[in-house]
């Protein structure tokens, strides 16, 4: 028998295992959401592009993990954007087309956030998502800084690029473009981790 129990911001996880039987409960109160829209990593063509979001990274270390994968899966630039105020988050975009089996294969030798790697799976339709605008208290990313890479051979999602853009600004020219027109988007509820500060009134 295994018996496993933890907390985290989606509640309170039971675990039990006995013999080839498994329960999993999760307890939790209702999740303070907001609404907010993103951008969708499915190209028309069936591909995915990676998208990774990271909570919790020093900025210092996710930059050399970055790289890593970049050398390691010949992935051309990645572009880093802090998600929001909330301290050590981002989000990280590269614009190469992948197959499925690729992608996710890239995407859990990361260490971007447990959920973001398995949710997407069960309960998106096989997508993932990074917030593009505004939630809630939560400012809109912000591109800060862009990883250049040697490797530019595979094809690109342009579409994406041009998000890029026209949306933050990213000013590099990109080879290999493919000639797609559609980019994917979502409106959704997402869990709300900025409150913005209470307002003292002065006497």
């Amino acid at each position: 028998m295994i018996f496993n129990i933890k907390k985290d911001v989606y509640g309170l996880h039971v675990k039990v295992k006995v013999w080839n039987r498994n329960l999993h409960l999760r307890l939790h109160r209702n999740y303070n959401t907001a609404e907010t829209s993103g951008i969708r990593n499915n190209t028309e063509d069936g591909k995915r592009i990676p998208f990774f979001d990271f909570d919790n990274h020093l900025l210092e270390h996710l930059i050399p993990e970055l790289r890593y994968l970049q050398e390691k899966h010949r992935l051309s630039d990645f572009y880093v954007l802090k998600s929001s105020q909330k301290p050590h988050s981002y989000h990280v975009i590269c614009l190469d087309k992948l197959d499925y089996e690729e992608w996710t294969k890239i995407l859990n030798e990361s260490t971007c956030d447990k959920y973001y790697k398995t949710m997407p799976i069960t309960t998106d339709y096989k997508t993932w998502v990074l917030r593009s605008f505004p939630k809630l208290d939560s400012i809109a990313p912000k591109l800060i800084q862009v990883i250049k890479s040697k490797y530019q051979s595979r094809k690109k999602s342009k579409p994406h690029y041009l998000f890029l853009k026209y949306h933050y600004g990213v000013e590099t020219k990109v080879k290999n473009l493919d000639n797609l027109s559609k980019i994917y988007t979502t409106y959704y509820d997402t869990l709300n981790y900025v409150k913005k500060p209470k307002t003292i009134k002065q006497p």
